[in-house]
């Protein structure tokens, strides 16, 4: 299969794929127990020393899997679960796209609306952006605000400001190239049009309407229970703890946990909070990129990309920040999902490929693995 490019950490390129296609060649009844999805999970955490892990499994419409493998905290020799709560990355891009559709559906703005018809002060330069082409990173501006701080808070208006006297890396529309900035607009869009700050929006209309009970904006001073701590390695392999942004960076801006994302995976099997043709539209109104998947043609959405594998449509989105990646897979015609989060920095790509052969050929049961006596210090219990 093509390799997706390392560059841009928002791709994903895990070994959760190979998780959703030993998923697909399971009968629903083994997945309850210690089944080959399991072993497959403890041997790569155990390859790519990942810290904890949680998982969600969506299968038929029907919640099959949701636990955690490791350890939230190695410190205090927490276990991850599906409570655990993690930085969940760009993957806080599709919410964000639910919140700038849910304004769409009341009226109050439009996908084909200018971004200077919200932003003061924009440059004329501007003038071709329209809030559809910081959805799909076609504006044309770039990756990261410029002087973005990650141990700095400051308004997102501020860091749009900086923006305004740089030239715009190409014409408007015409190529993808993602931007996190674009995201930063966006945000900044909602507290602009619901007149409530962007935190206090996303709760109310988008965490609170989709029963979302446990995702929130990123926060250091917050009392967050069951948050999991994030983990790097150094040179020399050893574990550190990551460093954690003070900004919140709307682009990656959302905690979560597996349980809330199981939720919102049914929220939009069962068309909650946007109309089937709202829901549609977030991945069916794509733009072409550059990557590639086994020679299809990559798109992007709204905070999604989307291509064919087997001849269905594939959903898919990444996240990263330091000590922390995410996966959210999905395909829509078989009701089917799987999410991944961790709390450490691991490597992708292997992953993905082995994933993907898994899926492409017949898988017979696995042979019933031996139990095993786990150490807190040292073994992943999965």
């Amino acid at each position: 299969m093509a390799a997706i490019p390392d560059t841009q950490s928002h791709i994903m390129r895990p070994f959760i794929l190979t998780l959703f296609i030993t998923l697909s060649l399971l009968p629903s009844a083994l997945i309850a127990q210690q089944d080959s999805i399991d072993v497959f999970i403890t041997n790569q955490m155990k390859q790519q020393g990942i810290v904890g892990l949680s998982i969600g499994i969506i299968k038929n419409g029907k919640v099959i899997k949701a636990k955690g493998c490791g350890w939230a905290n190695i410190e205090l020799n927490v276990p991850a679960s599906e409570k655990t709560i993690y930085k969940i990355g760009s993957i806080s891009k599709q919410f964000i796209a639910v919140g700038i559709m849910k304004l769409v559906q009341e009226g109050k703005l439009k996908v084909s609306d200018p971004v200077t018809k919200f932003i003061r002060g924009a440059p004329v330069k501007w003038n071709a952006i329209t809030i559809r082409h910081l959805l799909n990173h076609t504006s044309g501006l770039p990756a990261d605000p410029p002087g973005f701080d990650g141990m700095k808070e400051q308004a997102d208006s501020v860091y749009i400001e900086t923006a305004f006297a740089d030239s715009l890396a190409f014409p408007t529309g015409s190529k993808y190239e993602y931007s996190n900035f674009g995201y930063f607009i966006l945000a900044d869009i909602i507290r602009i049009t619901s007149r409530l700050s962007f935190p206090e929006y996303m709760k109310k209309y988008v965490f609170d309407e989709g029963g979302l009970s446990s995702t929130r904006t990123t926060s250091l001073e917050a009392i967050v229970p069951d948050r999991a701590a994030g983990y790097i390695k150094n040179a020399n392999d050893s574990i550190l703890n990551a460093p954690n942004y003070i900004a919140l960076r709307p682009s990656g801006a959302f905690l979560s946990n597996i349980n809330d994302l199981l939720k919102w995976e049914m929220d939009m099997q069962h068309n909650k909070l946007l109309t089937q043709k709202g829901w549609d539209q977030m991945w069916g109104d794509t733009i072409k990129t550059p990557l590639t998947m086994d020679n299809e043609v990559i798109y992007y959405g709204y905070g999604w990309m989307t291509n064919k594998v087997n001849g269905k449509q594939f959903i898919h989105h990444g996240g990263s920040l330091p000590g922390f990646k995410s996966v959210y897979f999905r395909y829509v015609q078989d009701k089917t999902a799987i999410i991944i989060l961790t709390n450490s920095e691991i490597q992708m790509r292997m992953g993905l490929h082995l994933g993907y052969q898994i899926y492409c050929r017949q898988k017979t049961k696995s042979k019933q693995q031996p139990t095993k006596k786990y150490s807190p210090k040292t073994d992943i219990n999965c």
